[in-house]
C-alpha cells in the first residue's frame, strides 16, 4: 500500500512540536483554548477555513494545513476501505455509546469485535492485518467499557483482556498499561483505596506520558479515598505535567475538556473538600458537548453530590432534577452508584425540595434491581 499523507490533526501537531510550541503557549497565539486545541489534534474537531488559515499562519505552514483541512479525518491511516468502513462504524457505535444505554450499543458492539480479530487472522496483507488487530482492539476497549456501563465488571475485564492481545499484534503496546488503568477504576468502584494505588502505580511504569498521565489520575482517587490528602495533591500535579506532553491517545474518554480538573474536583469530594468540588465541576461540567450525554449525565451528577455536601442541598435537587430524564437513557451502572450516594444523602439530610426528587430516585433504582 502507498503511504498516505497526514491528516490535518497530524500535521498541526507535528508543526507544533517543530516549532517548539507547548499547547499552553499555542493557546497564546490563537483564539483557541487549550482543550479545544488538544480536540484539534487528535482529530476531534473537524477543521474549518478559518481555523486551516489562523493554524497555517501561525505555525507557518505553507498553506499545507489549508489544503489538508479538506481532507477525511483517518484515525488509523490506511487506503483499504474495509479499514475506512470499520473505522467509520467505530465513530457510529462510539457516538451511540455517548447517548444510549449500553445494553442497546453493545448488541452490535460485540459481534463487531469477533469479526474484526477472525479478518485480522485470515488477512494475507500484514499492514491490512495490523490495522484490522488495532482496529479490534479499539472495539474491544470500548466494549469494555460498555460492559462496565452496564454493571458486568466480569465481561469488562474479559473484553479489556482481549483489547490488550489485539492491540499487541497490531503492534501497540500502550493498551497494556491502559488495561491496568482500567483495573484501578474496578477497585475505585469497589472503595478499595489500596487496590486503586496498586494497579495505578503499574501503569505509571509505562513509557506512555497518555498512560503514565492516566495512571497518576487514578492514583490520586485512591490516594483521596484514603484520605491522603498531600499524596493525593502530589499525584494531581503529576498527572497536570504528564498532560502537557500527552499528544493523543485512542483510548479513554474524549468528552472532558480537562481531565485533570474534573478528577481533582472528584478527589476533593472524597476528601471532604465539597464546596472546591462543586466550584470546579460548576465550570467544568458545562463544557462537555451535549452530544457527550453520558459524560454530562456522570459528571453532573457528581456536581450535584459536591453541592449536596457543601451545604446547598436544594441547588443540588435542582441539578439532579434536570438529569433525571438523561439518567433513564443512559442506564449506567457508575452513574446508577452516585444516584445511590445522592439518595442516602438526601435520606440524611431529609430537605422539603427533595421529596420529590427522592420519589423519582427511587423509582429508578428499583427499576434497574
Amino acid at each position: 500500500m502507498k503511504p498516505l499523507s497526514p491528516t490535518f490533526a497530524q500535521e498541526v501537531r507535528r508543526l507544533r512540536n517543530e516549532r517548539g510550541l507547548s499547547l499552553s503557549r499555542l493557546t497564546d497565539l490563537v483564539p483557541y483554548s487549550k482543550g479545544h486545541l488538544s480536540k484539534i489534534e487528535n482529530g476531534q474537531v473537524r477543521p474549518n477555513p478559518e481555523m486551516a488559515k489562523i493554524l497555517d499562519d501561525v505555525l507557518q505552514a505553507g498553506g499545507r494545513l489549508i489544503e489538508l483541512a479538506d481532507a477525511p479525518v483517518r484515525p488509523i491511516p490506511s487506503d483499504h476501505a474495509a479499514l475506512r468502513t470499520y473505522d467509520s462504524m467505530f465513530d457510529h457505535h462510539r457516538a451511540l455509546g455517548r447517548r444510549l444505554s449500553p445494553g442497546v450499543v453493545l448488541v452490535s458492539l460485540r459481534p463487531q469485535v469477533d469479526v474484526l480479530s477472525s479478518l485480522a487472522r485470515s488477512a494475507d496483507d500484514p499492514g491490512l492485518s495490523r490495522g484490522l488487530w488495532l482496529l479490534a482492539a479499539r472495539y474491544a476497549e470500548y466494549a469494555g467499557w460498555m460492559e462496565q456501563e452496564r454493571g458486568d465488571d466480569a465481561s469488562a475485564a474479559e473484553m479489556t483482556r482481549r483489547a490488550v492481545q489485539y492491540a499487541a499484534k497490531g503492534g501497540d503496546r500502550e493498551l497494556e498499561a491502559w488495561a491496568l488503568v482500567r483495573a484501578a477504576e474496578f477497585a475505585l468502584y469497589r472503595g478499595d483505596a489500596r487496590g486503586t494505588v496498586s494497579f495505578a502505580r503499574r501503569a505509571g511504569e509505562s513509557s506512555s506520558p497518555a498512560m503514565r498521565s492516566a495512571a497518576a489520575l487514578r492514583e490520586a482517587q485512591g490516594y483521596a479515598l484514603a484520605g491522603a490528602a498531600d499524596r493525593c495533591e502530589r499525584a494531581l500535579d503529576r498527572a497536570a505535567q504528564l498532560q502537557e506532553a500527552v499528544q493523543e491517545s485512542p483510548y479513554g474518554t474524549t468528552s472532558l475538556v480537562d481531565q485533570v480538573a474534573v478528577h481533582r474536583a472528584w478527589s476533593f469530594y472524597d476528601l471532604g473538600r465539597y464546596a472546591e468540588a462543586a466550584a470546579i465541576l460548576d465550570t467544568q461540567v458545562p463544557l462537555i458537548a451535549p452530544s457527550g450525554l453520558r459524560a454530562r449525565t456522570r459528571f453532573g451528577l457528581r456536581r450535584a453530590l459536591a453541592h449536596a455536601a457543601a451545604g446547598d442541598v436544594d441547588h443540588a435537587c435542582e441539578l439532579v432534577a434536570d438529569l433525571l430524564d438523561d439518567i433513564r437513557q443512559v442506564q449506567s451502572a457508575t452513574v446508577h452508584i452516585d444516584l445511590t450516594a445522592f439518595s442516602r444523602l438526601l435520606s440524611r439530610l431529609r430537605p422539603a425540595a427533595g421529596r420529590e426528587v427522592a420519589g423519582e430516585i427511587s423509582d429508578i433504582l428499583f427499576s434497574c434491581s
